[in-house]
């Protein structure tokens, strides 16, 4: 079994909006395979955008984690997606960022209900493993969101194995749920790598607002160093595909 392997995993949110959804789609899809990471993790995936992206990239890429936050076919989800050609799914699951992880729950002062979906990969050809954790913390309540990073943080310790955590994270890189993450043994890859962007990831369509970084690629202690980290800014069809940009990381891991 190889005991040390170079990934590359992606984070996208999509925007919930469904009435733009054939205008984007496109966008959507080119920007991932313009990556074509290992795995890759989306927020805001309600059931309208699953089948279309599903569809779109069937020939490269499985998903997993597709349930609905509140366990309907059209609810918000954080789906993971992963290389089906090179990666075995291992095991699946998801938990809800509450008191009561493993029921459909909202937790704290969130606002609504918020959840991870996660996947153990193993490469097909080395025997590689990694987990790849993905979530949406809550946009509202500080107490879930602080609550919510010690949670994710705990869960990714007890399984034990490298691990990868991608997000729309809802806050900035040095407050306090990023810090609850760090002491949790996660790195933040926009920090680590050798060559990084520190660019925003949250634009909202609106040329004059500045931005602010809250979306997030973080490796758990296995890491064993990041080559880049990029925020992809691309355009397709004249317009942005979402009113967040898409994240990625190449980085090593070792068992």
């Amino acid at each position: 079994m190889t005991t040390s392997q170079e990934i590359t995993v992606l984070s996208f949110n999509v925007w919930t909006n469904r009435d733009s959804l054939r205008q984007r789609l496109n966008g959507v899809v080119q920007t991932i395979r313009g990556v074509m990471p290992d795995s890759f993790g989306l927020q805001e995936t309600h059931g309208l955008w699953r089948e279309p992206l599903k569809e779109a990239l069937a020939d490269k890429y499985a998903i997993a984690c597709a349930q609905g936050r509140m366990l309907g076919d059209n609810d918000e989800s954080v789906p993971v997606f992963y290389l089906k050609d090179r990666y075995d799914l291992i095991e699946e699951g998801m938990f809800w960022l509450s008191e009561t992880p493993h029921i459909a729950s909202m937790g704290w002062d969130a606002a609504c209900e918020r959840m991870v979906g996660w996947i153990v990969l193993k490469d097909k050809t080395t025997g590689f493993r990694y987990a790849h954790f993905n979530t949406h913390f809550d946009h509202v309540g500080p107490i879930a969101m602080a609550n919510s990073a010690r949670q994710v943080a705990g869960f990714i310790e007890e399984m034990g194995l490298p691990a990868v955590l991608t997000g729309d994270l809802n806050d900035i890189p040095g407050s306090l749920p990023m810090q609850y993450l760090a002491q949790g043994g996660l790195q933040d890859l926009r920090a680590v790598a050798a060559q990084t962007d520190g660019s925003c990831t949250f634009h909202g369509y609106d040329e004059a607002y500045e931005g602010k970084v809250i979306d997030y690629i973080l490796a758990n202690h296995y890491l064993r160093g990041a080559k880049q980290y990029r925020v992809i800014r691309d355009k397709y069809d004249g317009m942005y595909p979402s009113d967040h940009f898409a994240v990625a990381a190449t980085f090593t891991l070792a068992n």
